[in-house]
């Protein structure tokens, strides 16, 4: 398309795209604009480097005219103007989230980036901002979605924008690290399924959260609550897992302050 633009002289004309969309995703009635920072931050990076245009020419006609790869290696998107909808606000069907204006060519080739980092950026906000309506404003919700992300770009990207459409956290510690995300910690079935149940943790010793009172032995403690929580539930006190146990253990010696139990390891009900 640039080479047909260019050839036709029409490059440098000015034109205008606009992205919006015609439907809410997830039958719903809103969806949040997101991926503006990316986009931002992409627009004043934009060029093509000589391998980029040395690749182009390998694959564009041969008698493609040397000035259009000069040409090319000049762009950048100083003459690239932006209107946007604000990160994070309700889009509604047909209203732009992004107007760009500026010469043709730029623009065109501009498209396809800006899609992709608006389209799901937005879906991802939107998303997490439905759960977070399901949820109600008090409970916590963590993004762990890493593991079946769309690559390592796009978990980072999901990691982000679930945060901006409402989650508290994420596991993605990259996303803490480069976009400012809170991270909290989880367990995996891994960690458990390690544990047979006959490990002695090396200081079963835990102090009261309040910092005054001694230490209780907390291999001890659970022993004891285990058979009050089997006779709640009608349950043998072996009949829960010991590995488990003793998994859920070690990480709560490890965060007493924020342990997480990952229940379904085995069997949710033992």
């Amino acid at each position: 398309m640039a080479l047909g633009y260019w050839r036709a002289g029409r490059a440098r004309e000015v034109a205008e795209f606009e992205l919006f969309f015609r439907r809410c995703p997830f039958g719903g009635a809103f969806t949040l604009a997101a991926g503006l920072r990316d986009c931002v931050r992409f627009l004043r990076t934009f060029r093509l480097r000589n391998a980029d245009v040395q690749f182009l020419a390998s694959v564009l006609p041969p008698d493609t005219e040397p000035a259009f790869f000069e040409h090319l290696r000049a762009l950048d998107c100083s003459e690239v103007t932006v209107r946007a909808l604000p990160e994070g606000s309700l889009a509604l069907p047909g209203v732009p989230l992004l107007q760009v204006s500026g010469p043709l060519l730029v623009v065109q080739l501009l498209e396809t980036p800006l899609l992709c980092l608006v389209s799901y950026a937005s879906l991802i906000a939107t998303n997490a901002a439905r759960l977070r309506l399901i949820a109600g404003p008090k409970k916590r919700l963590l993004e762990m979605g890493l593991r079946r992300a769309q690559g390592p770009d796009g978990g980072l990207t999901a990691s982000t924008y679930s945060y901006l459409g409402g989650f508290d956290a994420t596991s993605n510690v990259l996303a803490g690290q480069l976009r400012g995300v809170p991270v909290a910690g989880t367990l995996a079935h891994s960690f458990i399924t390690s544990f047979v149940g006959t490990e002695v943790p090396p200081d079963p010793m835990l102090a009261p959260a309040t910092g005054e009172g001694p230490r209780v032995d907390l291999t001890v403690q659970v022993e004891v609550w285990l058979e009050r929580v089997c006779t709640h539930l009608g349950l043998g006190v072996q009949e829960p897992h010991r590995g488990e146990r003793a998994a859920f253990v070690a990480y709560a010696l490890a965060f007493p302050r924020a342990f997480q139990g990952l229940l379904d390891s085995y069997c949710v009900h033992r």
